[in-house]
């Protein structure tokens, strides 16, 4: 049982991103709204060509360091349960849509939902195995979970026990580099101690919480730009149906940035967080935001490749929310809702582009602490919501 003596308990919540860690304490309550008790994010070192390998070598190191951070901070008190996230490049997904159909009734048993996720989890890790292709190791299935089942045309919580002709299911599956789970649970082990450690990936963690905010049915778009990675969600009928990625995050604009300005890269970063925030002197100003909008408008076509790959079949959902750091750069937004986007909309109309800051979560989560406008602590907020729902499960 999750809560024994107390009526709370602290797990410890591990975002692994392309390019900063997130880290926070979540205290779970039987009765009230979760809440954050301490809050660490390490960016890894910004690299002028990184590559997967340095990337995944500076992000254990980057573990390692944030986690003996974390200890510090909590006086040595350990979490009872650590929940780690999995941004992209971290994990490998994809929905799969199975039918099965008989001339006579049948009735949904256990048995048979296991068979149809075990069968296409046999299909879905060979492709796994392609897309870590040059990776050394095997791959670990970090999700396996039925989205939405349709019996005799109607879509049900729970197939089981009911009888049909014909079943319909959406199942959602992902997975990870083995070799590297198993470093990050060693790293987490040696600061934590053998407690249990539960690993999921961001798509699914991210759909489940904003499907309760935004109409799944209908349909929406995440948008997630992190540092080195975009990650493209679409969600529509109630599911998370596809997920795309492409290599162009943040740091992209920091990397023209200090070519533009001729500095190193991390007085190009403390420029970019300047122009973020709306405080950057407006000579200055003129100058870079020209180079911003170059940059994203790299970003558009990048994008408007995964769109027109998701809008194949059906134009897409009027919908698009935007997260992650990048989230609050004004440039970033208005490429989002670019005109030239409409062809790819159910209303033929630029996006309907969303930002969250963590004061729209209020009445969810406590903020007691938290920057209510910091749009970087939307995501660990989200995540947050998402664990205690895990966490919280009696």
């Amino acid at each position: 049982m999750f809560f024994r003596k107390k009526n709370y308990k602290n797990v410890l919540v591990v975002d692994i991103g392309s390019a900063s860690i997130n880290c926070f304490m979540l205290s779970v309550k039987i009765e009230g709204k979760p809440e954050i008790s301490a809050t660490l994010r390490a960016r890894m070192p910004l690299l002028e060509n990184p590559d997967l390998a340095h990337i995944e070598r500076y992000a254990k190191k980057t573990l390692k360091e944030i986690s003996a951070d974390m200890v510090k901070k909590n006086a040595g008190a350990r979490p009872e349960a650590v929940f780690v996230v999995m941004s992209a490049p971290w994990y490998f997904c994809e929905t799969r849509l199975v039918k099965v159909s008989r001339p006579e009734p049948f009735t949904v048993d256990r048995d048979l939902l296991d068979k149809l996720i075990s069968d296409e989890l046999e299909i879905f890790s060979s492709k796994a195995r392609e897309q870590f292709a040059g990776r050394e190791g095997e791959i670990a299935v970090l999700d396996k979970e039925i989205m939405r089942s349709i019996v005799n045309g109607y879509t049900i919580k729970d197939p089981v026990g009911k009888t049909t002709k014909e079943l319909e299911a959406a199942i959602y599956l992902s997975a990870g580099k083995k070799n590297f789970l198993d470093q990050v649970r060693d790293i987490l082990g040696h600061f934590f101690g053998s407690v249990p450690v539960r690993t999921i990936s961001e798509p699914l963690a991210i759909f489940k919480i904003l499907s309760g905010m935004a109409n799944s049915e209908e349909g929406f778009l995440v948008v997630d730009v992190g540092g080195e990675v975009t990650e493209v969600y679409l969600v529509r009928d109630g599911i998370l149906e596809v997920v795309k990625n492409f290599t162009w995050g943040g740091n992209l604009m920091v990397r023209r940035l200090a070519s533009l300005l001729k500095v190193d890269l991390n007085e190009a970063l403390s420029f970019f967080k300047t122009n973020s925030s709306k405080d950057l002197k407006e000579n200055l100003e003129k100058k870079i935001s020209p180079s911003l909008e170059g940059v994203c408008s790299e970003w558009q076509n990048f994008l408007s490749q995964s769109l027109s790959d998701m809008g194949k079949n059906a134009p897409l959902p009027q919908t698009l929310i935007l997260l992650g750091g990048m989230a609050g750069n004004e440039v970033l937004k208005s490429c989002a809702n670019a005109e030239e986007f409409s062809s790819f909309t159910v209303l033929g109309k630029p996006f309907n582009v969303l930002t969250f800051i963590p004061e729209n979560l209020e009445g969810r989560i406590s903020l007691a602490g938290i920057d209510r406008k910091d749009p970087q602590m939307t995501l660990p907020l989200l995540l947050a919501l998402n664990v205690s729902q895990y966490a919280g499960a009696k």
